[in-house]
């Protein structure tokens, strides 16, 4: 049975959007309105039992959505806050419901790995709650134990679910997520216009979302962190170079940041290339996963435009650890160490190659060697290499 077939989506949509001014359910955020948003990201987790509670402007709610995809449920005592909506969205839910997600509509922004894996955690020993959390905060939305239904009917509201819910804490579970959208609510016009702003970006994972998804969700060593880390400022740097002198964006400074960031999440996989590429796509990320699936090896001609795969590919040749280094000092040892084994070598000197002929593509859009460009550039750790570091420009054809 698909884990999914049992679970259902309570949203909570009654409230007046007071602090807003608009009212939030129907507010159009990039596209698609705040409902949509929500309630398509339960579709797209297999989840078909889907339930909107209703109260203020009921009406233009169920106008808005489509005949037959999700249940409206009423609540007309909405007037009493949000519990009481919770109260009636349980209250609707079939006899046979396993476990449901409580989810405010004013969250609109949850990634869709995140309910898959808090259902993935309910299996087997269901906990009466599993909580998705980013950075030690809980967020939401809760998937609760279709048991508490009971508790849930019989609580008197005060203090709200939190507070009912908080009764189960020693038996709760928390699940790291890397996903900063779990926190994010639409309270006011501020909100809205960050929220939008962020949209235009929601292709990548940001940099919190890689460090959590790298040091929690993963639980990486710190050697592995540094390195991505590293990748990922002379990624950016080198791709800041080319777009400041093509004055354009040639490439997707965010992406490749994001990607450099977390290049190596499966690192401890074997394949972890391709590993690495195939948690990306099922988390949602697929032009990530495709610069992550070749950054070991690529296939790159000189007449090929310049993109953010092979600006990854070449950041990561240049980073020994998390020192950066030539491309002449980075194959030279590893030639020093694989040099005795033909099949190995000849996989280098490909690489190697691929490397140089990517160094001469951004030397060239940028007018300067790649040596100049990160020797100039500068992080939030300040410079990108210490004074005292040399690196070597490799020139060879």
């Amino acid at each position: 049975m698909n884990r999914s077939s049992k679970t259902a989506a309570i949203i909570l949509a009654a409230g007046f959007s007071r602090r807003m001014g608009r009212f939030k359910p129907l507010l159009n955020l990039a596209g698609m309105t705040v409902l949509d948003r929500v309630v398509s990201l339960y579709r797209n987790a297999g989840v078909t039992d889907i339930r909107v509670v209703t109260g203020f402007r009921s009406q233009a709610i169920r106008s808005a959505l489509p005949a037959g995809t999700v249940s409206v449920v009423h609540n007309p005592d909405h007037e009493k806050g949000m519990f009481s909506s919770v109260l009636a969205g349980v209250k609707a839910l079939a006899p046979d419901v396993r476990s449901f997600f409580v989810h405010p509509v004013d969250i609109p922004l949850v990634r869709p790995h995140t309910p898959a894996m808090l259902m993935a955690a309910f299996d087997g020993h269901p906990p009466p709650v599993v909580y998705p959390v980013f950075d030690d905060r809980r967020g939401h939305p809760p998937l609760v134990h279709g048991r508490l239904r009971a508790a849930i009917g019989t609580h008197d509201g005060s203090g709200g679910l939190r507070a009912l819910l908080g009764r189960f804490d020693a038996t709760a579970l928390d699940v790291n997520v890397a996903d900063e959208g779990i926190l994010l609510d639409l309270d006011t016009p501020d909100d809205f216009r960050h929220l939008s702003t962020r949209l235009e970006s929601a292709a990548c994972l940001t940099e919190r979302e890689c460090r959590m998804l790298m040091e929690k969700v993963c639980g990486l060593p710190g050697p592995i962190i540094d390195h991505c880390r590293r990748v990922a400022q002379v990624g950016q740097s080198l791709a800041r170079a080319v777009n400041a002198a093509t004055g354009a964006r040639t490439v997707d400074v965010s992406m490749v940041r994001s990607a450099a960031r977390v290049h190596d999440v499966a690192r401890l996989d074997r394949h972890h290339a391709a590993a690495g590429a195939r948690l990306l796509e099922k988390m949602g990320f697929p032009a990530m996963a495709e610069i992550v699936a070749v950054h070991m090896d690529i296939n790159v001609t000189a007449s090929s435009p310049l993109d953010e795969a092979q600006i990854v590919y070449l950041a990561d040749k240049l980073v020994a650890g998390n020192r950066v280094v030539s491309l002449a000092q980075r194959f030279a040892a590893k030639l020093e160490k694989y040099g005795h084994q033909p099949e190995i070598a000849a996989n280098i000197d490909r690489r190697r190659r691929a490397a140089l002929a990517i160094q001469g593509k951004v030397e060239r859009i940028a007018g300067k060697a790649v040596d100049q460009i990160l020797k100039t550039a500068r992080t939030g750790e300040g410079a990108l290499y210490a004074q005292d570091s040399e690196i070597l420009a490799d020139r060879r054809p």
